[in-house]
């Protein structure tokens, strides 16, 4: 059997009781996440404008904008939806695959759920398998894709999503194949999007596609049959390192969400680390911003490349700005959407700490490590070593961390009760009967007024 037949018979065939606990309970916390951090988006211009766009053009009534409770057709839902889980940069990532899996996947499978009345075990099956497929695909064309320019969450994600859309319209294997076709030739989104509207916009557009290529496929729509092969057009277009064996190893016995990585930091993940060390070093050795004379960050060469802005003029650069984030986490001693968001770009003695600090690549660091010195006019130092802390991974996370994260993005659009009961409704989705329960909660409390 060929790779794509192989990955549309997981789809077709994978059910709720198949899978591991723990990978259960990962996938609840990626729900919340996903919840958290598109609630905390949506009130954003780029939120706004999609739907001032959405309202003007109409759709049927079909799934719900998230904050607004607004209804629209099922792909406008998606689109609007998926953008705004992005906006913060603060949802999950995957580290090897340089991807962010939930904010296509989650946008496209619960606007179908919702349309069609379905359970939260369907929405979580079809979560664990769109996420599966997205991180294989990722790991199968490996890194020179994205190095060359490329967007990796807008070219997974439309795959994660026709994924995860099929298996909720329980589309045959020979559909899926074509679905998963369809995705392939839609797939694009450009690296320099990065600290702009488009790369949040990248996220929803690839929802929105991978769940066409699902809807299409159902009425048999036909496109590319094995596009998952070797020396197809798809894989020498994305890469030239390209292993199917990835796709499918342990296929349906290991799972990638197990290693998916829960935010903590506003930002780009590549600046994560530097952050890290840089408030450790703020709380142990407590500097004086003003006597900081240089802060000095080694990186590996592909943070340097994406997150060096030495000027900020709005919240989209500040979050790729290792600049920006390194002043404000030696500032402030944390840097969460809020700080990011907030202005701080044009503050004077931010401005100030962001001209001392310089940017080295050392080609021995992994991306998610940074060497940081702090030095002061008195002629201390202070070194701190730092890399992504594996206790954000979803394979030893809590749920209550993730609470914490969506009350910190809610508590002025939410109420207190509202918050816990997203959370409480969240952590027995198994045993909902209709998602749309879960969309009623997320909508913001001075709408529900009117």
């Amino acid at each position: 059997m060929n790779v794509t037949d192989t990955v549309a018979g997981f789809i077709a065939e994978s059910s709720f009781d198949r899978f591991p606990e723990k990978v259960v309970e990962v996938a609840k916390q990626a729900i919340l996440d996903w919840v958290a951090v598109t609630l905390g988006g949506a009130s954003d211009p780029v939120a706004k404008i999609l739907i001032d766009h959405i309202e003007e053009i109409g759709g049927e009534k079909q799934s719900t904008i998230l904050g607004y409770g607004i209804r629209t057709s099922t792909l406008n839902a998606a689109l609007v939806n998926g953008a705004m889980s992005h906006i913060l940069d603060f949802d999950d990532a995957h580290d090897d695959v340089r991807t962010h899996p939930s904010a296509p996947l989650l946008p496209s499978i619960i606007a179908i759920a919702e349309y069609y009345g379905l359970s939260g075990q369907d929405l979580l099956t079809a979560y664990i398998i769109g996420y599966e497929v997205t991180i294989r695909i990722g790991l199968a064309l490996g890194k020179e894709y994205y190095e060359k320019g490329w967007h990796s969450t807008s070219i997974l994600g439309r795959f994660g999503a026709a994924a995860g859309v099929s298996k909720l319209l329980r589309l045959n294997p020979e559909q899926i194949s074509n679905a998963l076709g369809l995705a392939a030739t839609q797939t694009g989104g450009i690296r320099s999007t990065f600290g702009t509207m488009a790369k949040p916009f990248h996220a929803g557009k690839a929802a929105m596609d991978g769940m066409l290529s699902a809807m299409l496929a159902k009425r048999h729509f036909t496109g590319p049959h094995h596009v998952l092969e070797e020396h197809t057009d798809f894989v020498n277009l994305f890469s030239g390192e390209y292993h199917s064996d990835k796709i499918t190893k342990m296929l349906g016995r290991e799972y990638h969400v197990l290693h998916n990585h829960f935010k903590m930091h506003g930002a780009c993940l590549l600046i994560h680390p530097a952050i890290d060390a840089l408030i450790y070093i703020k709380e142990h050795f407590k500097p004086e911003p003003g006597s900081i004379t240089s802060i000095e960050i080694e990186v590996a060469p592909l943070c340097l490349a994406v997150t060096n802005r030495e000027k900020v003029t709005d919240s989209y650069e500040a979050r790729f700005s290792i600049q920006f984030c390194s002043a404000v986490a030696l500032q402030k001693g944390i840097v969460s959407p809020r700080e990011v968001s907030g202005g701080l770009f044009w503050e004077a003695d931010i401005k100030e700490l962001m001209k001392k600090v310089n940017l080295t690549v050392n080609e021995q660091l992994e991306e998610w490590e940074a060497d940081v010195v702090v030095r002061t006019r008195s002629g201390e130092e202070y070194r701190r070593h730092a890399s992504n802390p594996k206790e954000r991974l979803g394979d030893s996370s809590s749920f209550d961390d993730i609470m914490e994260k969506l009350r910190g993005l809610t508590m002025e659009s939410l109420s207190a009760d509202t918050i816990e009961e997203i959370g409480a409704t969240v952590k027995h989705i198994d045993s909902l009967e209709n998602i749309s329960r879960l969309m009623d909660l997320c909508i913001f409390q001075d709408i529900r007024r009117k």
